[in-house]
This record gives C-alpha cells, sequence and structure tokens, in this order.
C-alpha cells in the first residue's frame, strides 16, 4: 500500500535540483515503489541536467549494488526510446530462457543448476 511504499530505500537522493522542483518527489517516490527494477528512458530536460551530471548521480544503489537503469536520448523520440529500451531488455531475457531451456536437456549441466533454471522459468514473468 502507498504508506509502507514510503519505508522501502529511496534510489534517488541528493539531486541538484532547483529548490522547489516538484519532479524530484515524484522520482523518489518511483524509485521507492519499483527500486532496482526500474529502468528509466529520460527525456531531455532538466531531469537530465540534475540526474547526470559528471561526476555525480542523484540515483544510488541498494546494499546489494543494485539501482535504476538511466538512459537519456538527445532526440524527441523519448516514448520510441523507452519501447526499444523495453523490446531490448525482452528480447535479451528470452534469449537467457532459450539458453537456461537448452540447458536443461543438457547432461553436463548439473541438478542443481537445473533446478534453478526451471525456478527462474516458471517465475519470469
Amino acid at each position: 500500500n502507498v504508506k509502507n511504499s514510503q519505508f522501502a530505500q529511496p534510489l534517488f537522493e541528493f539531486s541538484g535540483a532547483c529548490a522547489g522542483c516538484g519532479e524530484t518527489p515524484y522520482i523518489k517516490n518511483i524509485t521507492q515503489l519499483f527500486g532496482d527494477r526500474m529502468m528509466i528512458a529520460n527525456a531531455t530536460g532538466c531531469s537530465s541536467i540534475y540526474g547526470a551530471s559528471f561526476p555525480a548521480s542523484p540515483y544510488c544503489t541498494n546494499a546489494q549494488g543494485h539501482g535504476p537503469a538511466w538512459q537519456n536520448s538527445l532526440f524527441e523520440d523519448n516514448a520510441e526510446f523507452g519501447l526499444g529500451m523495453k523490446i531490448g531488455s525482452d528480447r535479451a531475457r528470452e534469449t537467457v530462457a532459450n539458453l537456461m531451456t537448452a540447458a536443461l536437456d543438457c547432461d553436463k549441466c548439473p541438478d542443481e543448476v537445473k533446478a534453478l533454471f526451471r525456478q527462474w522459468l516458471e517465475n519470469k514473468e
């Protein structure tokens, strides 16, 4: 629920946004909802300045060292850019699933690994 989501670790902190910026609280909240599973297709604008000004980034990692993936396109194609990220991620997962499925039929693959592969394949969605 909304209340409990606020106890999750935010993966957005100490941005260089202007004082009173209304975007940053939403970004903090969305990182608390989706955490290190989040893929950001950023539209060029203020958020690309405070979101990726070298050498600092307000996007951070959790205790396992995982955090949101952030990318930006300089062109006016943010929706297409984000769709490309999603399609690319889906294709990569499909490739992994195919490799795992093939490994299940392999005699050289240990049973412990096969069990992990089956678990991932059953819960990948």
